[in-house]
């Protein structure tokens, strides 16, 4: 499948103190799920499903959590979207039975020995920065290395099948949709705008692409539509690009 445009290719991640690596999301997700709005939860529940609605995943599906505040950074676009919080209880939704097949560290069979406290240790431990200090700069990532496409996670992989599937159960009760219906269908479904890149004819379908990165994830979905089947490939890109700015792996 060709490179789609995008109707606005900003970079929008979700909110984050620092970046996390791959085995660290899995428990990332689960501390999140528990810091979600009650809010946010209840709008979602509130809403009437315009498509999808016999789906077994939908957003809000996970709201049983206690009422607390999630943080959120009011300088990042998707915090000030009204169906942010939903998307990302959709997201978390569907991840939460993916994350059995996240590999899981063996115990170690002997006790790690103690370190001898009299020894210095081996790697010289950072110097702090003094409160008036200002900190190194971060070092530029090479825009050609940030494009390629990355290999996706056990986790993001089932992730992947999830979405497949629920989007073209959705589109295939509209034959022949036009680029209108099928971003109607999505938002029915919960995805947002600043997610959806497209939809556009290509052709005699429509094609569009997913944004489906989350807490270091690295999960895209581009599809295309024709007739009433839906044909979808995922794949992993870095969060320092679009989606559809990937370079794809032939």
């Amino acid at each position: 499948m060709r490179r789609l445009s995008s109707e606005n290719h900003r970079i929008h991640r979700i909110p984050r103190p620092s970046r996390l690596r791959r085995g660290a999301i899995p428990a990332a997700l689960c501390a999140l799920a528990l810091t979600l709005t009650a809010c946010g939860s209840e709008r979602a529940a509130s809403k009437a499903p315009k498509a999808g609605t016999d789906d077994r995943v939908e957003a809000g599906s996970t709201a049983t959590t206690p009422a607390t505040v999630f943080p959120t950074d009011s300088s990042d676009p998707e915090s000030s979207e009204p169906d942010f919080l939903p998307f990302m209880e959709l997201l978390l939704s569907i991840t939460e039975p993916c994350l059995r097949f996240e590999p899981t560290e063996e115990p170690p069979t002997e006790p790690p020995e103690e370190p001898d406290p009299t020894e210095p240790p081996l790697t010289p431990l950072p110097e702090p920065l003094p409160p008036d200090a200002t900190p190194p700069p971060v070092e530029p990532i090479d825009p050609d290395e940030a494009r390629k496409e990355v290999e996706l996670s056990p986790v993001e992989k089932c992730d992947a099948r999830v979405h497949s599937r629920r989007i073209a159960k959705a589109l295939k009760g509209t034959p022949d949709p036009t680029p209108g219906q099928v971003k109607d269908v999505l938002h029915g479904l919960g995805y947002i705008d600043l997610r959806i890149h497209g939809p556009q004819r290509s052709g005699e379908g429509v094609e569009f692409t997913l944004d489906l990165r989350l807490l270091g994830g690295e999960l895209c979905l581009s599809a295309k539509v024709t007739g009433t089947r839906t044909v979808t490939d995922p794949y992993g890109g870095s969060s320092e690009v679009a989606c559809p700015d990937v370079r794809r792996r032939r």
